[in-house]
């Protein structure tokens, strides 16, 4: 009987911070997914008549997912950090190499 009265003391886990390498991967694919919307729309409007500085902005944008997939990846293995940051991290990126990936895949084929 003495146990239910008892004050329980509620213990709280400490919050897991988020990875800011997460989220700084994060926001650049983000970057370039936006540059990419905007590169298809250029297309379009220019009947595909795009200058060469926005595909070598794009080439470079492309070649900067990788990195980004890998930290995102390698980020996403720690436990030590926060679901939602880690979660993030590897899924914007993944969305970004898939889509510049799709987007030179068709280029290859259709021009």
């Amino acid at each position: 009987m003495n146990n239910r009265h008892r004050r329980r003391k509620w213990v709280t886990e400490s919050k897991k911070n988020s990875s800011t390498t997460s989220i700084t991967v994060a926001i650049i694919s983000g970057v370039a997914i936006i540059y990419l919307l905007v590169c298809i729309i250029l297309a379009i409007n220019t009947g595909g008549e795009v200058p060469n500085f926005v595909g070598a902005l794009g080439m470079l944008f492309f070649l900067g997912t990788i990195p980004c997939v890998v930290l995102g990846r390698n980020r996403f293995k720690m436990t030590n950090y926060n679901f939602i940051s880690r979660f993030i991290g590897i899924l914007i990126p993944a969305i970004a190499f898939a889509a510049w990936g799709l987007l030179y895949l068709f280029g290859l084929i259709f021009a």
